[in-house]
Parts: C-alpha cells; sequence; structure tokens
C-alpha cells in the first residue's frame, strides 16, 4: 500500500474500530442472515437516512460530514434527508438507538463505531445498514467475510496491519528500538490487537514492545506514565478509549522527548508527533458509494465492504521541532 503525503492535519480517530472499544457488546444474534435490500428508496423516492453515531470524536465527524456530502452528490436530483442518533458512549442508549431505528422508515442506517453496529445488526435485520470505517465486522459477527458479507450489514472497514506500521517508523531517524503502545482492554483481541502487534515485533530482531492499557480516559495518563522509560516511541492504534485521553498522552510523551504517533485522531495535539493511518475523510466517500449503490438496488449480502486506501502523514510541526527527529521525506514532502 503506497504511502502519500499530505499537508493538511487529519482529524480521525475505529473506531472507529475506531470507536468499536466504548465497550464490547455481545454479538449473540447477528447471525441470522438476510439478503433483503430492506426499505431502501427506489426510483426517484425519497431518500431517508438515519446516522448512528456510537460517540462524539474527530474522526465522527470527518466521517459523516465526507458521507453526507457524497452521498448527496451522489444521488444528485432526489431528495436526500439525514437525521442523526449520538449514544455518546453509552451501552444503555446504543441498545435503545438500536430498537428505535429498527423500527423507523429510513431508507439506510449509517453506523460509526463497531459497538453500535453490532447493536444494529442485532436488532434489525431488514434496513440495509452501513458500517462506516469498521474494525472487524466478521470478527464482529455481522458479516460472513468482507467479499460476501451474507447479512444485511455492509460498508468500509480502517484495518491497517501493524506490521505496515512498523516498516514505515523503522525509516524514522533515529528508527524506534523499543516499541511502546496504550490500548483498552477491550481491543485486545480485535484485528492489530495483542497478537498481531506482538507477532510484527517479534519479526524485527532487536525491538521490544511495552504495552500499558487503560479502561477509559482517567486511566490513559497513568498508562502513558507507565511506559517512561519503557519505551522510545508510543505507537497508538484506533482506540476510543485512549483517543479520549490523547491529550494527556501527548503531555506525557512530549515531557518525556518520547514521539508519540497517532493511527486516528489530530495531528495538532499537542505532543502528537505524527498521524499515520487511513484517511477517514476518503473512508465516508467510500462509505457513501456502497450505500449509493444500495439504494439503488444493490443487494447488502453481495456487497462487499470497501478497504482503506493509501496511508496518510500528518505531521505536528512544533512536536518536530521539539523532538529533532528526523521523518521520512514521505511525511514531510
Amino acid at each position: 500500500m503506497k504511502i502519500r503525503a499530505t499537508r493538511r492535519r487529519r482529524a480521525a480517530g475505529a473506531l472507529l474500530g475506531v470507536i468499536g472499544l466504548v465497550g464490547v457488546l455481545a454479538a449473540a444474534g447477528c447471525a441470522g442472515s438476510s439478503g433483503s435490500a430492506g426499505p431502501s428508496a427506489t426510483g426517484s423516492d425519497p431518500v431517508k437516512v438515519s446516522i448512528f453515531e456510537v460517540a462524539q470524536a474527530d474522526v465522527v465527524t470527518t466521517l459523516e460530514t465526507a458521507f453526507k456530502e457524497e452521498l448527496t452528490a451522489k444521488l444528485a436530483g432526489r431528495t436526500v434527508s439525514f437525521s442523526v442518533r449520538n449514544a455518546n458512549g453509552d451501552p444503555s442508549l446504543i441498545q435503545s438507538i438500536a430498537r428505535d431505528l429498527a423500527r423507523s422508515d429510513a431508507s439506510l442506517i449509517a453506523v460509526i463505531g463497531t459497538p453500535a453496529v453490532i447493536a444494529m445488526a442485532q436488532q434489525d435485520k431488514t434496513h440495509p445498514i452501513i458500517a462506516l470505517a469498521m474494525g472487524d465486522p466478521v470478527g464482529g459477527k455481522v458479516a460472513d467475510s468482507l467479499d460476501h458479507p451474507g447479512r444485511n450489514v455492509t460498508g468500509t472497514i480502517d484495518f491497517i496491519d501493524p506490521a505496515q506500521l512498523l516498516d514505515e517508523l523503522a525509516e524514522v531517524t533515529p528508527a524506534p528500538r523499543r516499541s511502546g503502545t496504550i490500548y483498552a482492554p477491550s481491543n485486545e483481541t480485535r484485528p492489530g490487537g495483542g497478537a498481531q502487534r506482538r507477532a510484527a515485533v517479534a519479526g524485527r530482531p532487536g525491538m521490544a514492545l511495552a504495552e500499558a492499557t487503560g479502561a477509559g480516559a482517567g486511566d490513559v495518563q497513568s498508562a502513558a506514565r507507565s511506559l517512561v522509560g519503557r519505551t522510545d516511541t508510543i505507537l497508538v492504534g484506533p482506540d476510543a478509549a485512549v483517543a479520549s485521553g490523547v491529550a494527556a498522552v501527548g503531555a506525557v510523551a512530549l515531557s518525556n522527548k518520547i514521539p508519540l504517533y497517532l493511527t486516528s485522531g489530530d495531528a495538532a495535539t499537542t505532543g502528537v508527533l505524527a498521524t499515520l493511518g487511513p484517511s477517514y475523510a476518503d473512508l465516508g466517500v467510500a462509505s457513501a458509494g456502497v450505500a449509493a449503490k444500495i439504494i439503488e438496488g444493490a443487494i447488502p449480502a453481495d456487497t462487499p465492504f470497501g478497504r482503506p486506501g493509501a496511508l496518510e502523514w500528518g505531521v505536528n510541526r512544533d512536536t518536530l521541532s521539539a523532538l529533532g527527529v528526523t521523518l521520512p521525506a514521505a511525511a514531510t514532502g
């Protein structure tokens, strides 16, 4: 996957899978199959799109804005309306909203955040459900496979292999030898989680891995402090719990002169050196493309999930100057 640089600051943060870590909901009840396009609009009917957000975050705004703009453009000439529900990370509210939307007259339901996608899939076998930048639809038991979802859920994924990220960071001078990370315990088994992260580090002779966990914003700063002295770089994946406390992580990293990289988030956050991950604006556009196909008659069960495109760097120039490291040309060109 070719890396392309960007000079704009990217605001992204999971969910997404990034936001799939507000809390792992039971996936029981997802096993039903639905090949129906459900109540999606056809012909020149008005299109009613319900958007279900698991929580508020920069990545949600980025995804949602790009999704709305692109879907409206793709369905030019038709009346397209959007309604938005946000669960604010509350598991009980996630379930309540899912039940309400399952009974709605929406043409389709666009969902941001793994717990919300799982809850929606449990409650609703009829409406087309478009997951925006989900980490692991198959592991979440809302799809049989990425190419053949087999049910009423499709959309896009944001998964990036940790080995690919370490390959890029190896081009930084000085190259990291001790890689640290912070993650929510519920993130352990998702793609890019514990086993895959450890395998990626084990495949690089001479590199060590230091891990710290935080279940919420209150735990994240202490987790970051626990890495001091054990790591020379910190790489944080898409994790809602860590994203909620990333400013605290940045403060610890900067005061100890540790480069901090995020695969999703805002490079402008003080103490963050750079973001390196998929473009969530592009994933929002891709999700709209999938949704448009469904609105025009495609069956969700037969419509593949979209994958991330080229990775993008976003660099915090103030942190770069303070740390004195040299980033690859792809990051600064």
